[in-house]
């Protein structure tokens, strides 16, 4: 794919990345996850310990790893249903290196750290479209995002979480 612009080959991601997220601790339980969620209006979580990434979570984590699997909102833990090593990039890193991983990897939101790996921000597929201002290659990013993410399998479920007593 040719997501090829002068422009972006130069625009660094602290220009265009949503900077301050809500995030969450490893600790926290799936209910505090999905409450933060729907108060902030998003469906994307950075996990966090001594500002350091440990993770990501999404709703879709939780409802595919906990929820549908029987697993109690209450007592199981954000650490249970993250997302490990999530794709990074540094602040300093192009908006188009950007673009690039996130079609080749068919994610829709990026961790962005600075040069000692502390969150900093994050680039979602909106603040992308943001940027290219109109022309074709937010189009081409969300085409390949979603035919790669077609082929993709589901997450597990968590492996040591309790579950809901019926």
């Amino acid at each position: 794919m040719d997501l090829d612009s002068p422009r972006s080959a130069q625009v660094q991601l602290q220009e265009v990345i949503t900077k301050n997220p809500e995030t969450i601790r490893p600790d926290d339980s799936i209910r505090e996850a999905t409450m933060l969620m729907r108060d902030c209006r998003i469906g994307f979580l950075p996990v966090i310990d001594d500002g350091k990434v440990l993770g990501v979570v999404t709703d879709r984590d939780i409802v595919i790893r906990a929820i549908a699997s029987g697993f109690d909102p209450q007592t199981t833990t954000v650490r249970h249903v993250m997302t490990t090593n999530p794709v990074q990039l540094k602040a300093n890193d192009t908006f188009e290196k950007a673009l690039e991983i996130m079609a080749a990897n068919a994610i829709n939101r990026l961790i962005v750290t600075d040069k000692n790996g502390k969150l900093l921000g994050v680039l979602t597929a909106g603040d992308a479209a943001a940027a290219c201002k109109g022309d074709s290659r937010a189009a081409k990013l969300a085409v390949a995002i979603h035919k790669r993410a077609k082929r993709l399998p589901s997450p597990k479920p968590p492996h040591d979480a309790q579950y809901v007593s019926e």
